[in-house]
């Protein structure tokens, strides 16, 4: 049952750990899936697993109420966060989160990534929020993940790392990606010394014309 999800996700694994937005265990995936009933479930990845080594057989699903539905292994520890995104923002359908140097770099200093470059700013739809520090696995940090995520497709979490959502498990990835290279650049002007904004008004024209005409639309 969905193959074809189960594989998008053991490759983009590989993706993430062979780019190092993801190191050894940590960081982990999932996807929103209807079943043949149209009930929602959602495909995660193992807890505490090596990432080279997951297989298909190795992701798990699970209902809403979070009760395994297929798989032998325990699901990824922070499960409470993704259910909550879930059932918290509807025009999504996958989810990542990684734990990338230079973003969590600016999780742990508690530093918004402003809005100070365009592809960032389309994708995100504005400016990296850090989410308030919460335990891992908690329904604390899930509910801080979901306030920083408000219109905005991806956010930091304090002392701790990155979510970044999206329609698509691709479109996750430009997220998590976008808001990587978005801090390395932040740090680097700040060794430069100076931080150009864009204006709110430039931001809106850029993000109205990325979500209606960027691409092969």
């Amino acid at each position: 049952m969905f193959e074809k999800e189960k594989q998008q996700i053991v490759n983009m694994s590989l993706r993430l750990y062979n780019e190092k937005l993801i190191v050894g265990t940590w960081g982990n995936l999932s996807m929103r899936l209807k079943d043949k009933n149209g009930e929602e479930l959602y495909l995660v990845t193992p807890s505490g697993m090596e990432y080279e080594d997951t297989k298909i057989e190795d992701l798990v699903i699970l209902n809403e109420q979070g009760d395994i539905v297929e798989g032998h292994r325990n699901p990824t520890s922070e499960l409470k966060m993704h259910i909550k995104i879930y059932k918290s923002i509807n025009n999504i359908n996958a989810i990542i989160h990684t734990h990338s140097t230079y973003a969590t770099a600016c999780a742990v200093a508690g530093v918004t990534i402003p809005m100070m470059v365009e592809d960032m700013i389309q994708h995100i739809g504005g400016d990296v929020r850090v989410a308030k520090y919460a335990l891992p696995g908690t329904d604390e940090l899930a509910s801080y993940a979901v306030e920083a995520l408000k219109e905005r497709n991806g956010a930091l979490l304090k002392n701790h790392g990155v979510i970044g959502i999206g329609k698509s498990m691709v479109d996750a990835y430009k997220s998590c990606i976008l808001i990587e290279k978005s801090a390395k650049i932040l740090i680097y002007a700040k060794i430069l010394g100076h931080v150009h904004l864009l204006s709110t008004e430039d931001a809106e024209k850029m993000i109205e014309y990325y979500n209606n005409k960027y691409g092969q639309k």
